[in-house]
């Protein structure tokens, strides 16, 4: 399951937590693991600090290494494979008003992106380390210490988002250069990034600061303005060129974008060479 960082961060902002336990521990690959299920009582967190491994919870695969977190709910059946030597920490916590709803993303499977954060695995060393000592003030402050972690996490799977966005509309950006001579629609450039068309055009104009469709246009006036200057090419050519089968559509657009027609442009940039 695919939860946004932000979505996350706004349900345990209000969800009241109470965490119940932390430990570690490691699996090889060549131990017989058999089926298991999670915690009884509590949702847990998987952080792994090494090796890989694919986890399976209600026939959805998780493959787990060294920046992906995985949430599981409480009660659920799973099954290890172990790619390479695995070692991992498991929080456990209880959210007091779930009470199993289905709907609550206490009681949903899945995984958070944060990158490799060597500052998170020094605060989750810490909440072990005080998590294991048995005087009852220690435990206290791992408590403290499992909200810092918490923070953590959806602080950098916040960043992490943010940098995905950033990288496709770089994608979209580097495309639309690329194919600005193919009759391209938006849609269609949303689809090849993989983003619902109506929140491409949200993030490409934050990206940008134009819209889609204004972005491509100025890529095609910018490239018509080169091909008239170079005076080997008909207007209807360059339309071609540019990505307009209609040179009469070309020549309004070229007017609006430039303010005057690609004849008149022309003959203007004819008469100041010959200057």
């Amino acid at each position: 399951m695919n939860i946004p960082a932000h979505q996350l961060v706004d349900y345990f902002a209000d969800a009241p937590l109470l965490f119940v336990d932390s430990y570690s521990n490691s699996i090889t690959m060549d131990s017989n693991w058999t089926p298991s299920y999670t915690a009884a009582d509590s949702c847990s967190f998987v952080l792994t600090s090494g090796g890989s491994a694919v986890v399976t919870i209600d026939g959805e695969l998780y493959k787990l290494e060294p920046g992906f977190i995985l949430h599981t709910p409480s009660k659920r059946k799973l099954n290890i494979q172990v790619i390479t030597a695995w070692q991992y920490t498991v929080l456990n916590y209880r959210n007091l008003e779930s009470n199993h709803h289905p709907f609550s993303l206490s009681e949903q499977s899945f995984v958070l992106y944060t990158g490799k954060q060597a500052d998170l695995q020094q605060q989750l060393d810490a909440l072990l380390n005080l998590y294991q000592q048995p005087a009852p003030i220690t435990r206290i402050k791992a408590k403290a210490s499992f909200f810092l972690v918490l923070q953590h996490m959806l602080q950098a799977a916040q960043q992490q988002a943010r940098m995905k966005k950033s990288e496709l509309m770089q994608q979209a950006v580097e495309f639309m250069h690329q194919h600005y001579h193919q009759p391209i629609s938006v849609t269609e450039i949303a689809q090849i990034i993989g983003i619902e068309r109506r929140r491409f055009a949200y993030l490409f104009e934050r990206y940008t600061g134009m819209t889609p469709n204004h972005y491509m246009t100025s890529c095609r006036m910018k490239r018509s303005r080169e091909l008239l200057r170079a005076q080997h090419y008909t207007v209807a050519q360059v339309a071609e060129l540019v990505g307009y089968h209609d040179s009469f559509y070309f020549s309004r657009v070229f007017k609006k974008y430039n303010g005057m027609p690609p004849t008149d442009y022309r003959r203007q940039v004819s008469a100041h060479y010959s200057l």
